[in-house]
């Protein structure tokens, strides 16, 4: 155990929390670097009066048929840890005129519900809900694959819509369906991800909606519960997690990362290895220096697209889910029936009164429901580039703010009425807000967008071997979202223990399989 490298990672997020586990408990000495107060990134909550709030997450990705989660989270005995609450429905579509269709967490009696809903699309339903299927299905054994040069030799025969998958787009796939709500219904979650169906990559569509369609979850004590486990795990098995340690540099000798500067050079830490969860854009710009990682992945880097943002809307409501008619756990209220209306105007201007708004309620926790409390967000995504003329406007930044908020208030109060008036604790997040909170560039909230050309063979890979430098988060391969960070990491750990000749112990987790019926975490069986 004690000649395994030692390794230096940058950023506490989910992607650097679990790759730091795993590692740390397969015996590597593991000292985690977080620039803020608190670790977790994202995924972490806070407290204003009685209420608790979650900072973004609303549902994370289930474990049916094989994830690659499944085999890590037995393995770092995460199901435990953490009690993983199921989702009974991924989320309900809410329409203007007051149509709402619920989705089943079953694929096919989705697709069913959907034909019985939309007959005169039946053919081009078939024809999506098979191909988001197949595609999800190649997706899950590409990233099984043991190396890149095995998965890429199996492409073409056992993977074949993966490379004109890269091509394809979300608009694309829907663009014969003639119902403007069976298509709005059908790309719903593509608010989650970008904030236009023309860009969106239709692998990275995909294989989240046919996971999150099955089964999803969420963190009972919101997701800071998840953060602190992954923490815990690191400590109980020699390594450190530290906050208020921003790196300023990545030490290299000989071309190599061999350490880190913290907090502009007042500390050096020394290591054998250095992984980066941070912003990757920030990471080539600040703390790498061209001449120790020049050439092209450097210039990939620097003109990488960051993801969209998000507004959202805290909301501390002192009233019960019954008083308010809230009968689910998320809705996605849509100005429009048609999405790409959005989306046509989304490439001029941001239209913030035109964004389906993703109107979340955590009653399925009751540390988040005490007292006859109700703690709901209202997001809709958004880009830093709108607000950076408020930047210098103190008082203008304010009144945007509160304008936009209190027009997605209303929008949702003619949903629920009585909203605004059980609103006890108001607070309000802007790509700005995203930004200073997480320290990603365009302050994105799913790392590299994920449009074609940052996509499956386009994206940013996860190792550097002969440099000693790993990646691990929504910024690289393979995709974003909190799914994509674990996997990203499992990617990146899975890489370094394969260079090292290491055993990888979590692949003895895999059994036993989920079945349809029984594919929940065990415990939540």
């Amino acid at each position: 155990m004690n000649n395994k490298p030692s390794i230096s990672i940058i950023g506490s997020g989910v992607g650097g929390l679990f790759a730091g586990a795993l590692l740390a408990k397969h015996g590597f000495k593991v000292n985690v670097f977080e620039a803020r107060p608190q670790i977790g990134g994202y995924l972490t909550s806070w407290k204003r009066g009685d209420y608790l709030f979650e900072s973004s997450m609303h549902e994370l990705n289930g474990f049916y048929p094989d994830d690659l989660k499944l085999r890590t989270f037995r393995y770092l005995g995460i199901f435990d840890r953490v009690k993983f609450i199921p989702v009974s429905s991924p989320y309900t579509s809410v329409f203007k005129d007051g149509y709402k269709f619920t989705l089943p967490h079953n694929f096919d009696e989705y697709a069913e519900k959907l034909i019985q809903e939309f007959p005169e699309d039946k053919k081009e339903i078939i024809k999506v809900i098979n191909k988001i299927k197949k595609m999800s299905s190649q997706v899950a054994g590409y990233l099984q694959e043991p190396d890149f040069l095995t998965s890429m030799k199996n492409t073409p025969v056992k993977y074949p819509m993966l490379i004109p998958g890269c091509f394809q787009t979300l608009a694309g796939l829907v663009k014969r369906i003639k119902n403007t709500k069976a298509k709005t219904i059908l790309t719903q979650l593509f608010c989650y991800y970008s904030d236009n169906t023309n860009k969106m990559n239709i692998l990275y569509f995909a294989m989240p909606t046919y996971s999150y369609f099955n089964e999803s979850y969420y963190i009972k004590g919101t997701s800071a519960v998840f953060s602190n486990a992954l923490a815990d795990i690191i400590r109980e098995n020699g390594g450190t997690v530290e906050t208020n340690k921003k790196v300023t540099k990545i030490l290299f000798e000989n071309k190599k990362a061999c350490g880190v500067e913290i907090n502009g050079g007042k500390e050096i830490h020394k290591s054998d290895l250095v992984i980066c969860n941070s912003s990757l854009i920030s990471t080539f710009r600040n703390i790498i220096d061209k001449k120790d990682f020049g050439g092209i992945w450097r210039r990939h880097a620097l003109h990488m697209i960051p993801s969209t943002s998000l507004f959202v809307v805290y909301l501390g409501l002192k009233a019960t889910p019954e008083k308010l008619g809230i009968k689910e756990y998320c809705y996605i209220v849509n100005e429009n029936d048609d999405v790409a209306k959005v989306t046509k105007k989304c490439r001029k201007f941001f239209p913030h009164e035109q964004r389906p708004i993703f109107f979340t309620s955590y009653m399925l926790d009751d540390d988040m429901t005490k007292d006859g409390r109700l703690t709901v967000s209202l997001c809709v995504t958004d880009n830093e580039k709108y607000w950076n003329k408020y930047k210098d406007d103190k008082e203008a930044y304010r009144n945007e703010k509160k304008r936009i908020a209190d027009n997605l208030i209303n929008r949702i109060e003619e949903h629920f009425p009585g909203i605004k008036d059980s609103i006890e604790v108001i607070e309000i997040g802007t790509p700005l807000t995203m930004k200073k909170f997480s320290l990603n560039d365009g302050g994105a909230v799913y790392g590299a967008a994920q449009e074609w050309a940052q996509t499956n063979l386009f994206r940013f890979p996860n190792t550097f071997h002969k440099k000693n430098l790993y990646f691990s988060s929504a910024w690289v391969t393979p995709g974003g979202g909190t799914s994509g960070a674990l996997i990203s990491a499992i990617g990146c750990v899975s890489k370094l223990l394969d260079y090292y000749g290491i055993k990888k112990e979590y692949d003895d987790f895999a059994l036993p399989m989920p079945v349809p019926g029984d594919n929940r975490p065990e415990n939540v069986r």
